[in-house]
């Protein structure tokens, strides 16, 4: 059963205090399944209308994130989440450009 990212995003919000940093017009975008991807070459296997989440630890720099973000995009999926923190302190500017 696919659910609408903004449903997905609101029980994040309020149980996570996830903030939306940008992709705001996708929230309503379907996701059919969630897939944590911490290897970029793991994309390939992507059918469409997942909702990726990733800690970055395979990302070792912005060029290599937004490189990823890309290549999540041209997959089909239907967002990405990213956990910031240990990893990825902060999303670089790039990425929230083409987000």
């Amino acid at each position: 059963m696919a659910a609408v990212l903004e449903q997905i995003y609101g029980i994040a919000l309020q149980n996570y205090h996830m903030k939306l940093l940008a992709g705001e017009a996708g929230l309503n975008h379907l996701a059919d399944w969630v897939h944590v991807v911490e290897e970029p070459d793991y994309i390939e296997f992507l059918k469409g209308q997942e909702l990726i989440v990733t800690t970055g630890m395979k990302l070792p720099d912005e060029e290599t994130l937004l490189t990823f973000t890309e290549k999540i995009y041209n997959a089909g999926a239907c967002g990405l989440v990213i956990n910031t923190g240990r990893y990825i302190p902060k999303v670089p500017k790039k990425v929230l450009i083409f987000g």
